[in-house]
């Protein structure tokens, strides 16, 4: 069964797309991957895959576009993710800021330009955020539920290795 799987830009990663879909993927960086997603990365039409719970990123190699390879790109993630065969190395720095740099430049990004802030990545580990608050946020009394309630959460939903957030001081 081929699954429906939607693309989404990367923020800043203009070579870099997250395809969407509803299957619990192991989270990280992808060192193997099953049916004809493993031989776009052997070949090099990809550089780089990652997974997080419902989503897969792809890294598309310079001098290839998206025009040439999305749909063969988008029909490798789609069969992919129902196939065992996954190798994956347990978490990613790199992967956790991309997943909080889309939540705060996506679906949180009206709430806090809503109230004067901003908030941007700082910092990550494979398990820790570190955000810095700025505009209305930097001094707002509500800065620690938004950091834990909204933005913690959201993070944490598509990345369960997440530890901890905190706020650069």
């Amino acid at each position: 069964m081929k699954r429906a799987i939607h693309p989404q830009p990367a923020p800043g990663e203009p070579l870099a797309v997250r395809w969407v879909t509803d299957v619990d993927l192991p989270v990280g960086l992808v060192l193997r991957a099953p049916g004809t997603l493993g031989p776009l990365m052997e070949y090099g039409v990809l550089t780089k895959v990652a997974v997080e719970r419902a989503g897969v990123w792809t890294w598309l190699s310079e001098g290839h576009t998206w025009t040439d390879h999305g749909p063969r790109i988008r029909d490798a993630v789609a069969a992919a993710v129902d196939l065992e065969g996954w190798q994956v190395t347990e978490g990613s720095a790199e992967l956790l800021s991309l997943v909080a740099r889309e939540i705060l430049e996506g679906e949180l990004a009206r709430y806090v330009a809503s109230h004067g802030g901003r908030i941007t990545v700082a910092e990550a580990t494979a398990t820790t955020l570190t955000l810095d608050f700025g505009g209305a946020c930097e001094g707002c009394p509500a800065a620690g539920a938004t950091l834990h309630d909204r933005i913690e959460t959201a993070v944490r939903a598509r990345y369960p290795l997440l530890e901890g957030v905190e706020r650069r001081c």
